[in-house]
């Protein structure tokens, strides 16, 4: 009497945690309908399908009939009940629109209570916990063997269990838990290299459910000098693009990582996630100049320099560790240009605006008196003054001058342009570009005036190339070129975020963060757009030179922190905490 006592007790237990189980799976179920014409349509049907299997192999069979002959269909289909809603539940929320937020609070609450009752009822069915169980039962589950052919189908379907169980428990466990992550770029050099892999904790960065806003709190404070792995913002982060990214995730974790449809609009991979650097917190305002990070906030108007980010921020990969330097594959330039960089900066820093105001004066007074030929009545056509073209096209742009109406009034606009904000206070990037633009002007103006002195001299082009003046200015024009198309991107940032309209400083919001890669000349991070469009050099100077910029420096909030790398688990020779 004892034993069928305890049996009571055993299966009145599994039958009404089997009940429970049940329950939540039809409000699931019922909360996957769907009104919408698109995908989201199939969810209910799906998961309706599913779960009357489930109640007739489980509640039917193994509850009421106690008929166990069955019994590994049962356990197979019970295992995979929270896999496969969760994969209904995703393309529930697939569709073009959404799901209600409450709706996805008490769908996955369902799910979670599936999960945990899936796991355990499965576990008391199997054999060597069943004992029990079963006793009393219609028909107790007999254990078969299976032999030849049979055994082979067995065993290959057994594999193909083991596969599928595999996957769906990874994708659970990375996108709650931990993840994989290989570094793709060389944006963090000398903190990672390409190919290094590491494991990325999720669970204390507020993971979510895919395509909703419910999931786990955000136990983690970020510092300045984190290492997360964050949504790439450059990307659009609507709900179309959620779906897209969600759905090529699985494709991807399903076919063993051999198809992936992450891709942009040119059908290139994207970069997202990225890895970088928290250089900027809630509460600040930035700017970057020659490299050095500066930062104030609303207790005080001054900008400081953020001594923090000189411990990570790499500017000269010549100087890393020797060891690595292998391992690097760019190298933006030699240890000679980084120098030439630095005397650059420090030459425009000590540029004389007072002695610039009277060179373009005098380079006028030059002109008028080179340019005394007769003119036709073709009007002057105003040059382009992108900065690349102004240079090299100057010749041509020489000759118009002379030749043309307009063409001297133009030149003494353009080279005067900048004096009447001479004295203007600015911000120490607005400064520092505003003197670029001028040292530019200058170069172009000298070189210009040297052309039209050729050219009135009767000097044939053929001897030009012998001209020791042309030459150095053709110098001054190579750096200046080098400078602002290939390295101001990169080594400085304006204010961010910038002053209103009436120039009140404005800061990076709560729960915002403000991200860059360590490897700076060779990151495209928060600092920067994906298109590049023609910007003026100074905002002070109505004519200014322009050239190409990317710079859009933007914060995202922290919901878009995926996680943070931890460890470095290969290659062996790096292993170790991040």
């Amino acid at each position: 009497m004892s034993n069928k006592k305890e049996l009571s007790k055993e299966f009145k237990k599994f039958k009404l945690l089997t009940i429970i189980e049940l329950a939540a799976a039809c409000i699931f179920t019922l909360l996957n309908i769907s009104f919408h014409a698109d995908i989201s349509l199939l969810a209910f049907p799906l998961a309706l399908i599913y779960l009357a299997l489930i109640c007739w192999f489980i509640f039917k069979k193994l509850i009421l009939d106690t008929d166990g002959r069955r019994l590994y269909v049962a356990i197979k289909l019970n295992e995979y009940l929270p896999y496969f809603l969760f994969i209904t539940f995703i393309i529930r929320r697939a569709g073009n629109s959404g799901t209600p937020f409450i709706v996805d609070v008490f769908a996955v609450i369902s799910w979670f209570v599936i999960f945990v009752l899936a796991y355990l009822n499965s576990r008391v069915l199997y054999p060597a916990k069943n004992a029990k169980l079963v006793e009393g039962w219609k028909f107790v589950p007999v254990e078969r063997k299976f032999k030849g052919a049979a055994r082979i189908i067995f065993e290959a379907v057994d594999w193909v269990d083991a596969f599928f169980w595999s996957i769906f428990t990874v994708l659970i466990f990375q996108i709650f838990l931990l993840q994989l992550y290989e570094i793709p770029s060389e944006s963090m050099v000398p903190t990672f290299l390409i190919k290094d892999r590491v494991f990325v904790s999720k669970i204390d960065c507020g993971p979510k459910f895919p395509l909703t806003e419910v999931g786990l709190p955000d136990f983690r404070k970020y510092k300045r000098g984190d290492t997360i792995v964050l949504r790439n913002p450059h990307y659009s982060l609507d709900r179309k693009s959620e779906v897209k990214t969600v759905t090529s995730q699985l494709i991807y974790m399903f076919s063993l990582m051999t198809v992936n449809l992450n891709k942009d609009a040119d059908g290139e991979l994207k970069a997202d996630p990225l890895v970088k650097r928290i250089t900027g917190l809630p509460g600040e305002q930035l700017v970057m100049q020659d490299g050095t990070l500066y930062r104030r906030t609303a207790s005080s108007d001054v900008f400081e320099p953020v001594t923090a980010d000189n411990k990570y921020a790499t500017w000269n990969l010549n100087s890393v560790n020797p060891k690595l330097k292998p391992s690097i594959h760019y190298f933006p330039f030699t240890a000679e240009k980084y120098q030439q960089m630095l005397d650059f900066e420090e030459e425009r820093r000590n540029y004389d605006l007072t002695a610039a105001e009277y060179q373009a004066n005098e380079l006028i007074i030059q002109l008028k008196k080179l340019i005394n030929l007769k003119k036709d009545a073709t009007a002057f056509t105003k040059p382009s003054v992108f900065e690349y073209n102004l240079f090299n096209n100057c010749n041509t742009i020489a000759k118009d001058l002379m030749t043309k109406e307009g063409g001297l009034e133009w030149f003494s606009d353009f080279i005067t342009s900048w004096i009447p904000s001479k004295s203007q206070i600015r911000d120490i990037y607005s400064e520092a570009n505003y003197r670029l633009n001028v040292m530019a002007k200058l170069t172009f103006g000298k070189m210009l005036v040297e052309y039209v002195s050729l050219y009135s001299n009767g000097i044939s082009d053929k001897d030009w190339a012998n001209d020791s003046v042309l030459l150095d200015l053709y110098d001054e024009a190579e750096l200046l070129t080098w400078y602002i198309q290939n390295l101001l991107d990169e080594r400085n940032m304006p204010v961010f975020p910038a002053n209103d309209a009436q120039g009140n400083p404005q800061y990076i919001p709560e729960n915002c963060y403000f991200m860059m890669g360590d490897n700076r000349f060779n990151s495209l991070d928060l600092r920067h757009s994906y298109k590049q469009k023609e910007t003026a050099l100074s905002a002070d100077d109505p004519l200014s030179i322009t050239y190409y910029s990317m710079m859009a420096p933007q914060y995202i909030n922290k919901k878009y922190i995926v996680g943070k790398p931890v460890f470095r688990f290969w290659p062996l020779g790096r292993l170790g905490k991040v």
